[in-house]
């Protein structure tokens, strides 16, 4: 193996573990308050707020969510949050939309 297929690997190697850590964040971040906090809004019948909206753009199309690292990691005088809380993204209802909901 060549250098420059080294060289090559290692970045495909480090590239799939910042890959990795970015979904582990986005996981935690998509919990917002957490399982316990989802699991009170459900107890009083409502949906969480990625939940609400699912349920809101057309069924078999997607949701692209944009700006979930907003504020990640910035509050730790407060006790810590995962990132802002807010959802935005763009879907489809009846036709493009762009949803912004606060949690």
């Amino acid at each position: 193996m060549t250098k420059k297929e080294i060289d090559q690997n290692l970045n495909e190697d480090n590239m799939k573990l910042q890959l990795s850590r970015l979904q582990h964040r986005f996981e935690k971040i998509k919990l917002g308050g957490g399982e316990k906090r989802i699991a009170q809004q459900h107890a009083q019948g409502k949906m969480s707020v990625r939940e609400r909206v699912n349920y809101l753009i057309d069924p078999d199309t997607s949701f692209l969510e944009i700006g979930a690292f907003a504020g990640y990691d910035m509050y730790p005088d407060e006790g810590g949050c995962p990132a802002g809380g807010v959802v935005v993204g763009i879907g489809y209802v009846r036709g493009p939309a762009m949803c912004h909901r606060s949690q």
